[in-house]
């Protein structure tokens, strides 16, 4: 089985919120949640809580400021940011 990358992991749970599914993919970092994806804002609270479980990591704890996650862009950056945040909380556990 081939491991997705961490961009398909985000373009897979996005799609799984949006309600407006652009035909184009992957997904273009400049797209907005809200206005091109149709993501509304509490769907945006339980997108990044479910990318929190993807990569072991717990959102609230790290006071991720969610109001700044405007595009499909930010979301990854968010996503990278927990991606580093788990790999540094599991090398401290070891």
């Amino acid at each position: 089985m081939v491991e997705e990358t961490m961009e398909l992991r985000v373009e897979r749970l996005v799609l799984e919120y949006a309600q407006a599914v652009p035909k184009r993919r992957p997904l273009e970092a400049r797209l907005s949640l809200q206005n091109d994806l149709a993501i509304e804002s509490l769907s945006l609270v339980s997108l990044a809580l479910r990318l929190g479980d993807e990569f072991g990591v717990n959102v609230v704890d790290m006071g991720l400021e969610l109001g700044a996650i405007k595009t499909f862009g930010d979301l990854l950056d968010m996503a990278r940011t927990l991606k580093q945040q788990s790999t540094v909380g599991a090398g401290e556990r070891t």
